[in-house]
């Protein structure tokens, strides 16, 4: 089978097996080729586990659960690096797939978006119904390059936040919410509000990934409902690796800022106001850079590992669970663990 016509380039296997380290991983799979040197640093196994199969033949270790679970979702993410075909000469007959149909022929044909096209126009021509656009939008893609929202350039650059704009952004805001607040409270009650907004940001965190970002099962049918959705978190679902699109954009966290504030006018007194919102401003940045690097980044460290992982599981197993980025407490507490061990 071929996934993309003009890809039709054979390799030998002895040509596969040079590509075999982290710059760059090729791999075959169902006498296919697959380029994953951009993919292994984002594999929600980890990259170790990707790298040890560098410029080998995994259709088997794919299939193998007790090396790590692999399911239609896995296929179709592979799909999307697919580079050409095993050479006839090379080319080995495999033991029969459980079920008798090969993994990627039951990866569901594409009839959602074309990720060669602006996707806002797309989406704002759809008639898709709830159903469809949901489970669409959580079965997760990547692109080498950040996919494109409009075509204008002008608007595309709003779409488009780089990891570092945030402490940039609000890092002055909180230095001086800190510095006019100490004008109504001396430094412990300071220090005590502040930790307080950042202990708070926790449950805030998870109460927007929740009930606003996923916002699924009670989103409204029509296209309008459906476009606002896949701006504010669809999109990070349907490009989870997008590097440009993990990250708040400031527009949107500042609307969200003043909202809560407004509600904090209500409940604080000045000084208070500006320790508790310098403590939220701090855990907000925190858990957006931790964000950024749950998909990107690698680390030996344990609990970082398994947070990585948790987070992934998130977008590439159940989205309807795990909505804690830098901690699971808040999921424990109200009970949307992951239920499934696979």
């Amino acid at each position: 089978m071929t996934y993309t016509a003009d890809k039709q380039r054979e390799y030998s296997r002895a040509e596969v097996a040079n590509h075999d380290n982290s710059e760059s991983l090729w791999v075959i799979r169902g006498n296919q080729v697959f380029d994953l040197t951009n993919f292994h640093t984002d594999h929600p196994g980890g990259s170790d586990m990707l790298l040890q199969f560098a410029g080998q033949d995994i259709t088997e270790a794919m299939r193998n659960s007790s090396i790590h679970t692999h399911e239609i979702h896995a296929y179709r993410v592979l799909k999307d690096f697919y580079i050409g075909n095993v050479m006839a000469d090379d080319h080995q007959n495999y033991p029969e797939a459980p079920g008798g149909i090969d993994e990627m022929d039951c990866v569901p044909k594409e009839e959602f978006l074309d990720l060669n096209k602006p996707l806002f126009m797309q989406m704002w021509r759809s008639k898709f119904t709830k159903k469809f656009y949901l489970q669409e939008v959580h079965r997760a893609h990547h692109l080498p390059e950040p996919a494109v929202f409009f075509a204008n350039p002008f608007l595309e650059t709003f779409t488009r936040t780089p990891w570092y704009v945030i402490p940039i952004y609000w890092v002055p805001i909180i230095i001086t919410l800190l510095v006019l607040g100490a004008k109504y409270e001396p430094p412990n009650v300071m220090m005590v509000g502040f930790m307080f907004g950042i202990v708070s940001w926790t449950l805030t965190e998870y109460s927007i990934h929740r009930f606003i970002f996923h916002y699924d099962e009670n989103l409204p049918e029509g296209t309008l409902a459906q476009c606002a959705h896949f701006l504010l978190h669809g999109v990070h679902h349907y490009l989870p690796m997008d590097p440009l699109r993990l990250v708040m954009p400031p527009a949107l966290s500042t609307f969200l800022g003043v909202l809560i504030l407004g509600i904090m006018c209500c409940v604080f007194t000045p000084g208070m106001i500006h320790a508790v919102s310098a403590g939220l401003g701090t855990g907000y940045v925190l858990y957006d850079e931790c964000h950024y690097w749950l998909h990107h980044g690698t680390s030996s460290n344990k609990h970082l590992c398994q947070l990585k992982t948790y987070h992934l599981r998130h977008h590439y197993k159940d989205f309807k669970a795990g909505f804690g980025i830098t901690s699971d407490f808040w999921d424990n507490v109200f009970g949307t663990q992951f239920t499934s061990s696979a």
